[in-house]
């Protein structure tokens, strides 16, 4: 059986969260209350949320989803959004003397601090890529400007250098999820970038040949 490992990333509010939740029995790691969003839908009302959970209890609580048999989908969303959390709460420990350590300002911020919550996705990223289990990690865009004439010339997941590389070595799907805006509500469309562009970083292994899927729901990742 193929599980979908997929980095889902795009501007904020484009409906990144609501297109996750149709993923099978989802189980929610929540750092920036997105899942609020859901609380409008009842098919949506018992979706299990964590809602930022400690860096040293999201590996364990993780690794009791993977045996959960009610666990089909383990969602993080949004990484961008943990990573600054997990740097903030690391900084105030380290104000305060982290392992007997000599206290020194919170914001005061090193290339090894920034490390730290690197690492703690990346060992979790590696532990969910090998897990039976489907995983849905959702990111913010990056957006990469010349800056000699402005124009946008790349958009990429918003993610540390190293965090990227994991991704894009892991995951067998890296999706680019955007809405189309229009003055009519109704006639707004989603679309989902699922292979690269000269812009956009994707790439999928699951076979998909499209460019663009059109609305997408998740049976279009099998389909």
């Amino acid at each position: 059986m193929t599980f979908v490992k997929m980095f889902l990333y795009g501007p904020t509010g484009h409906g990144k969260t609501k297109f996750t939740a149709d993923a099978p029995s989802p189980k929610w790691y929540d750092f920036e209350n997105s899942t609020e969003t859901l609380e409008h839908y009842p098919e949506y009302k018992n979706i299990p949320v964590v809602k930022f959970p400690k860096a040293d209890d999201i590996g364990r609580l993780v690794k009791k989803d993977v045996q959960d048999p009610t666990v089909e989908t383990v969602v993080i969303d949004t990484v961008t959004s943990g990573l600054d959390f997990y740097l903030d709460t690391y900084m105030k420990e380290v104000a305060r003397g982290r392992n007997g350590r000599k206290p020194r300002d919170e914001f005061e911020i090193s290339e090894g601090d920034y490390k730290y919550a690197t690492n703690v996705f990346g060992g979790l990223f590696g532990e969910l890529v090998r897990a039976e289990i489907n995983v849905i990690v959702i990111g913010h865009e990056r957006l990469i400007f010349d800056k000699d004439t402005g124009s946008l010339v790349r958009i990429l997941p918003g993610l540390t250098p190293k965090l990227q590389e994991v991704a894009k070595q892991l995951f067998n799907v890296v999706g680019y999820y955007k809405m189309k805006t229009s003055t009519d509500p109704t006639k707004r469309e989603r679309e989902l970038y699922v292979n690269p562009t000269g812009l956009i970083e994707a790439k999928n292994r699951l076979n998909i040949q499209e460019t663009i899927l059109k609305n997408p729901t998740w049976k279009d990742l099998y389909n």
